[in-house]
């Protein structure tokens, strides 16, 4: 069975075929959440604005041209959705020092009790893993926006830095210096919290 690229399902739609946009949705979905949740920190911040950015999409459906690439044209739509999030709803100011792990319970993540000396070690070493990834979101969040931005595109999202500074909307100069400067500041957080390189 053949299968559409983009191209063909976004023309089909542009023409009236409706029913081809929840393959696309669906097809897109899961990176533009994970894009959403790193930059916001919140699954439920990531929800409604992966909801919103589908919504945008769909709006501005008849604008987009093939000359673009999709994927970075709908990334640039979740970039600005998180953008109009954060000032609708500043983010708190976040504090490392702080082991109030309870925030993250209602987000499903740690749930900010250690285990006791005498549960098995494979245990122990996930649920450190997620107390590693909870402080990294944490660090995450204390980085300049345009510097987080960055850093999820590349390191997350595996954008290469010319493609970053097309969905920021920035030049290449900008994007490498955002990307450099953020990842200096991220590994002084992280060799704060005292985890190790291999973790990063």
């Amino acid at each position: 069975m053949h299968t559409m690229s983009d191209e063909e399902l976004i023309s089909r739609i542009q023409q009236g075929d409706k029913a081809l946009l929840d393959p696309l949705i669906d097809k897109y979905y899961p990176e533009i959440f994970r894009f959403c949740y790193y930059r916001t920190g919140s699954e439920q911040a990531a929800y409604d604005c992966t909801q919103d950015t589908f919504l945008r999409m769909l709006r501005f459906m008849d604008s987009y041209v093939e000359t673009h690439k999709f994927k970075r044209w709908l990334l640039r739509i979740a970039l600005n959705v998180c953008r109009d999030y954060y000032r609708a709803n500043p983010p708190p100011t976040v504090s490392l020092a702080e082991d109030n792990w309870e925030q993250y319970d209602e987000e499903g993540r740690f749930s900010g009790q250690f285990l006791c000396s005498e549960e098995n070690d494979s245990r122990r070493n996930a649920y450190e893993q997620i107390e590693i990834s909870c402080v990294i979101q944490k660090c995450l969040l204390r980085l300049p926006e345009y510097q987080r931005e960055v850093i999820i595109l590349h390191f997350y999202l595996g954008f290469k830095v010319r493609e970053i500074a097309k969905i920021a909307g920035v030049n290449l100069p900008t994007a490498k210096s955002r990307l450099k400067q953020g990842l200096d500041k991220l590994k002084r957080f992280f060799r704060e919290e005292g985890i190790h390189e291999e973790n990063w």
